[in-house]
């Protein structure tokens, strides 16, 4: 099955930006998404042909963020641009003025992962009747820890394939085969590439949540891609929203899924950086 050519990558040209509102799991805060779709000719328009929808949610530590950020607008102009159709939402910051920190106890930390994970199954709920071809989700940072948390841990929708840029979960005790891409610098201070505190906090602090990041995760989910950036921190967040390599490694992960073709992979990428910190935890490698 197939949506477009992947072979070249083509410039966000004649795409169509819809603004829509949707409630909030809470049912009571309106919430808002812009949903992304390449226009084609009509002439090479094929009504057989669905197009697939990657529901992408933007970084911000659950306390800041817009889905409006230029680079986040540039990151899903260029993923639509292959003919997916992009919805990038908002959902609750439930750590708004408070930060995501260390003194932040890790039952507020886990509230406002479950709020945003939450919230994209309620956009999920108004996009899906119109997507039988695929679902897939995935954000930065932040919005990586969500859509990860809800396609395996809370497994409320089945979704085709989740891609996060920089995110990370807590450990899960029977791993889903849903195929995972994870981009992540192996020196990330804040959001682990492997088995680690998040924020590397102090093991007795308040905020002390034990998290895999895409290191530890592509090791511990059997289905898995990983691109590995050597002694990359966590800036690394921003250089893969506007990288247009990026975009594309994407877009071929959502092919591939939906033509069943085997993802699995480990890609590195060589860096002059140094890192301070110890040497990632792989718990699941052998």
């Amino acid at each position: 099955m197939g949506f477009r050519d992947l072979t070249v990558a083509e410039p966000p040209a004649n795409l169509e930006v819809k603004t829509m509102q949707f409630m909030a799991a809470d049912l009571t805060t309106a919430l808002q998404m812009d949903v992304y779709s390449k226009v084609l000719p009509e002439e090479s328009a094929d009504p057989a042909l669905e197009r697939p929808l990657f529901l992408f949610l933007h970084g911000g530590g659950f306390y800041a963020g817009s889905r409006n950020h230029p680079l986040n607008v540039e990151f899903c102009e260029q993923l639509a641009g292959y003919g997916i159709d992009v919805a990038s939402i908002d959902y609750r910051l439930l750590q708004k003025d408070q930060g995501f920190h260390c003194e932040i106890s890790i039952a507020a930390k886990r509230a406002a992962i479950e709020a945003a994970a939450e919230d994209l199954t309620q956009a999920l709920s108004v996009l899906r009747p119109n997507y039988p071809s695929g679902i897939f989700v995935g954000g930065s940072s932040a919005g990586a820890h969500a859509a990860l948390y809800a396609a395996y841990h809370l497994k409320s929708f089945d979704a085709t394939g989740v891609i996060s840029m920089c995110g990370a979960m807590e450990p899960v005790e029977k791993a889903a085969n849903t195929p995972l891409l994870a981009f992540h610098g192996t020196c990330d201070a804040l959001v682990p590439y492997g088995e680690a505190i998040h924020h590397h906090c102090r093991r007795d602090a308040p905020g002390a949540l034990l998290l895999h990041g895409g290191g530890a995760a592509a090791e511990c989910l059997p289905n898995a891609q990983l691109h590995a950036y050597l002694n990359a921190g966590h800036g690394l967040t921003n250089v893969l929203l506007g990288d247009t390599d990026c975009s594309k490694t994407c877009a071929q992960f959502i092919q591939d899924c939906l033509d069943s073709k085997d993802i699995r992979g480990k890609t590195v990428y060589a860096s002059n950086q140094e890192c301070t910190l110890p040497s990632p935890f792989l718990p699941c490698q052998p």
